[in-house]
């Protein structure tokens, strides 16, 4: 039920052929269909259908999770400022220039 006889692979290549005529013709399907002698829902089926095959097949890649680390690297630490932005620094950081980077976020970015 819900197949379309000669709805297999092969006569895929009829319908191809069918549908080409037809966009060169000019006719409107009804036309088309009536001085070809095919179907009307059958034109229709089949235009669907070959524009479903001939989309793309989504590509897949393969992914690799590696485990996510709960710990932060050694002497580094993580700033979370008042407006929600993240501020990470590294082992060897400048006191002084972090607390001019803090400042400067926390004003909104403005240097004067």
């Amino acid at each position: 039920m819900g197949r379309v006889a000669g709805s297999g692979k092969g006569r895929e290549p009829y319908w191809r052929l069918v549908l080409a005529r037809w966009k060169q013709g000019g006719l409107s399907v009804r036309a088309f269909c009536l001085a070809e002698g095919v179907s009307v829902p059958s034109f229709y089926w089949w235009r669907r259908e070959l524009q479903r095959r001939d989309q793309p097949k989504p590509a897949f890649l393969p992914v690799h999770v590696l485990a996510d680390k709960a710990e932060s690297p050694a002497g580094s630490i993580e700033v979370v400022l008042a407006n929600g932005r993240c501020l990470r620094v590294g082992a060897g950081f400048d006191p002084q220039t972090l607390v001019q980077v803090v400042e400067l976020l926390e004003a909104g970015g403005r240097s004067w």
